[in-house]
């Protein structure tokens, strides 16, 4: 397939368009093209992008008719599709819908090597079926005229970011490309990858493969099905490597396809299989790692007794995420280190990467004392390995979708944990969460921030700057220890003692007392946040 972004800006419908920004991705593949509209931008941008699904270098249209004036959701769009792997977007309604077109989104675009194309201004003229129809008549003739699958499908998986170069990825490609359902086994004929045409397809094609009464010749002539007035063929394509037994089916409605197209569909994916998971046939750990995480309760169900793995006892989970000072050090020793680790004091421990980070779920009880000092332990055996990450821990959950949850605070708010918590060796989820809800406390704006700010007043008099600095390292750093307070501010026990005291009879009450103290635990946290 060779139909590149740069070949769409020759088609007569693109000829008069220009490319505003993103020089450096006119040489990226396109595999289709897609309309995006939003709603209701902040709710279907979750829903789309955080599943870390791929969608395969589509090229997208759009008027952002609905943020129109809303350069930072434009420019959340354009860096969520780039993350989702499609390779442009088509802006419409320039100076009609669209004032105009924003400097941010310009230097995004031209960072990412995302191209963004721009139709001519201030036109209502325009339709989207025109593009749409040139494009896709342009992919399909150059499927039609090459025969290259198997350099097709790779090229463009190596493209793509570590984390969504799998097998997985490459038989969703495949499927898109051959217009039928794939789906990979192993030896023991489980399901271990499968990709639905179309994708939304409601079909349960390990339970349709399971009720089968025989099966097609591996390599050979295609097996007739009916589902009702729909004739389906079902294709089978032995795999001799990365593992004996490994098998690809291929469920194709309408037009048959061809032997030789077959036989390289079973080529891609058993290349695929030896470029980026090592024993597929036992599936890669990270796999069930992925499944968790994304909330897959019958896939993860699947890998867990492949693994033989009691998914029901995991009730704790580890995130580590390395800086990016030390990462691919990190990573080389990083993982077996900690499962090691785990290993001496869990019966159950699931660990691999996921998107750049270290997740490890474990059966582990809920108790917070030994939590902390089996963190503190990881967190001296990494120093000493000369490795640095910073470590969240997530105690007591129940569901699937409480681990999805967690982990998603920790992506978006553990850089704000560090702020209102300097210096730890590890956080919870909970400081996570907390540190959270500060955010979206500083997003409700200046005056409800303020009000927040409040209490700190009695103690902000004039060269009273200690009384707050001392207030701030009790709650946050020392853990409410009048010793541990002295130490990190260099003074005498009984100076704070005296300065807490001062602070006392300016609020009017005890620090520690609740929930009053709460308040002033809250407004020394979004201090640290507002700091520059």
């Amino acid at each position: 397939m060779s139909v590149t972004v740069a070949d769409l800006l020759e088609l007569p419908s693109l000829r008069e368009a220009r490319l505003a920004a993103g020089r450096g991705g006119l040489n990226k593949l396109v595999s289709s093209i897609s309309v995006l509209e939003y709603a209701d931008p902040s709710i279907l941008q979750d829903a789309l992008f955080k599943n870390n699904e791929f969608y395969g270098s589509e090229v997208v249209i759009t008027g952002f008719m609905n943020i129109p004036n809303d350069v930072e959701a434009q420019c959340a769009n354009i860096r969520r599709l780039a993350e989702a792997g499609e390779v442009g977007l088509i802006l419409y309604y320039v100076g009609v819908f669209l004032p105009r077109v924003d400097r941010k989104l310009l230097e995004l675009a031209d960072e990412l090597d995302f191209a963004l194309i721009v139709m001519p201004e201030n036109r209502m003229d325009q339709r989207y079926s025109e593009v749409i129809c040139e494009v896709m008549e342009a992919i399909f003739k150059d499927q039609n005229t090459s025969a290259a699958l198997v350099s097709d499908i790779l090229d463009r998986a190596s493209l793509l970011p570590e984390h969504q170069r799998t097998v997985d990825t490459v038989l969703k490609l495949l499927s898109d490309r051959t217009r039928a359902s794939a789906v990979l086994t192993d030896g023991a004929g489980r399901v271990l990858n499968a990709a639905a045409w179309p994708r939304t397809a409601a079909v349960d094609l390990e339970e349709r493969l399971r009720r089968l009464e025989s099966l097609p010749e591996a390599g050979g002539a295609p097996l007739e099905l009916r589902a009702g007035e729909a004739r389906c063929l079902l294709y089978r394509c032995a795999l001799s490597d990365p593992a004996p037994g490994m098998e690809l089916f291929l469920f194709k409605e309408g037009e048959p396809l061809t032997a030789d197209l077959v036989r390289q569909a079973g080529e891609v994916v058993r290349l695929a299989a030896n470029l980026w998971s090592q024993s597929h046939d036992r599936v890669v750990m990270s796999e069930l790692v992925r499944a968790i995480l994304k909330d897959e309760p019958i896939k993860m169900r699947r890998l867990a007794e492949i693994f033989h793995v009691d998914v029901g006892s995991i009730h704790s989970m580890w995130v580590l995420r390395p800086g990016l000072e030390g990462r691919e050090e990190f990573r080389a020793k990083g993982l077996e280190l900690v499962r090691e680790l785990l290993a001496h004091h869990c019966t159950t421990v699931v660990a691999d990467w996921y998107e750049g980070d270290l997740v490890a779920f474990m059966d582990w009880p809920a108790g917070g004392g030994e939590a902390g000092a089996l963190a503190d332990m990881c967190c001296a055996q990494l120093e000493q390995a000369g490795l640095r990450a910073v470590l969240t821990l997530c105690q007591s959950l129940a569901t699937t979708a409480d681990v999805r949850r967690a982990y998603l605070a920790i992506r978006a708010f553990q850089n704000d944990a560090a702020k209102i918590w300097p210096g730890k060796r590890w956080y919870t989820v909970q400081e996570v969460e907390f540190a959270q809800s500060c955010r979206a406390m500083i997003e409700e704006g200046e005056e409800a921030v303020q009000q927040r700010l409040a209490v700190l007043a009695p103690i902000r008099e004039e060269g009273e700057a200690e009384l707050e600095r001392t207030l701030q390292i009790l709650l946050l750093d020392a853990g409410s220890s009048v010793a541990r307070t002295a130490e990190l501010l260099f003074l005498h026990k009984n100076t704070v003692k005296y300065r807490l005291q001062r602070t006392a009879g300016r609020l009017g009450y005890p620090v520690g007392k609740m929930p009053e103290t709460f308040a002033l635990y809250t407004a020394c946290a979004l201090e640290r946040l507002l700091a520059p």
